[in-house]
């Protein structure tokens, strides 16, 4: 038997992060959305005992190194589950190490599709929280839409749909370690971090304000984009295109914009391209999704 499944990238629509815990994690508070860049995720039965895993084209591990073969890993594991063999193949269409969560989306979609294809042995709060064990991102990722998310990523609260608006994401130059850009959040504000404490009452009581961009926000732009020219670059781009906001994705490099016209959208990814970016034409959209 084989199953199939499209793991959609994340974006985040506000982001402000918290001094460090003693548990050594920042708190978050995030609102998160799905679009339809997206990874293909199979997998299928096979005589070969095991976990197999395939990464096309793609220079990611293939072994416990990546989320998705954990996440297979966690799965039997939890369910109890004999393992006679499986086999699972991820086609990367997320760019990584951008912020836009496409391991994380990969391991969701693993997870939901092994529960499918096993006949639903585990509930969906047994999968979250598999998910959430292995990585903050993944519950998200498993459900999709708009959702805030506070904790590390892992408390999620659905949010109303934000109108399905076309979204261009735009990547280039290095790569952004996550740990590396929390480190420079603690020394540019002594862990003291600016914050926006009403913000998760305002969002939970009200949603986001779609219309509104004084509520875009990602506090990890004030430390990344001062020194990532490229993103800083794309970004500017995004806005003078019309996107009605821009802004970049988590941690980075990935940097997004909005767009109410969808000819202004691709206009944007013909700049962006001579500027040498990688570019996304791309909606708004919901979870991960069986084909």
């Amino acid at each position: 038997m084989k199953l199939c499944a499209h793991a959609p990238a994340k974006i985040n629509l506000f982001l402000d992060v918290g001094p460090v815990a003693p548990n050594g994690y920042h708190p978050i508070c995030s609102v998160m959305q799905t679009v339809s860049l997206y990874d293909i995720i199979t997998v299928e039965t096979s005589v070969q005992p095991g976990i197999m895993l395939e990464c096309p084209g793609s220079f990611l591990p293939c072994d416990s190194k990546n989320l998705a073969y954990r996440a297979a890993q966690a799965f039997f594991d939890e369910s109890n589950i004999k393992n006679t063999g499986i086999v699972m193949t991820v086609e990367k269409r997320i760019p990584v190490a951008s912020g836009l969560a496409g391991g994380s989306a990969d391991a969701g979609a693993v997870l939901l599709l092994l529960n499918t294809l096993f006949d639903k042995p585990l509930s969906k709060d047994a999968l979250l929280q598999i998910g959430g064990r292995l990585g903050a991102d993944i519950p998200f990722c498993m459900t999709g839409g708009t959702a805030l998310c506070s904790g590390i990523g892992d408390k999620l609260f659905p949010l109303s749909a934000l109108d399905p608006a076309t979204v261009v994401i735009a990547r280039g130059g290095a790569d952004v370690s996550t740990a590396i850009a929390y480190g420079m959040l603690d020394e540019k504000y002594s862990m003291q971090m600016p914050g926006m404490p009403h913000m998760w009452e305002k969002l939970g009581k009200e949603g986001f304000a779609y219309a509104s961009r004084s509520e875009f926000y990602n506090i990890f732009e004030s430390v990344i984009l001062p020194h990532h020219k490229e993103a800083a670059a794309y970004k500017t781009i995004l806005e003078n295109a019309g996107a009605c906001a821009a802004m970049m994705s988590g941690s980075g490099p990935a940097v997004f914009g909005l767009f109410d016209d969808e000819n202004d959208a691709k206009n944007a990814i013909t700049k962006l391209e001579q500027a040498g970016a990688g570019a996304w034409l791309c909606k708004t959209c919901g979870g991960v999704q069986v084909i």
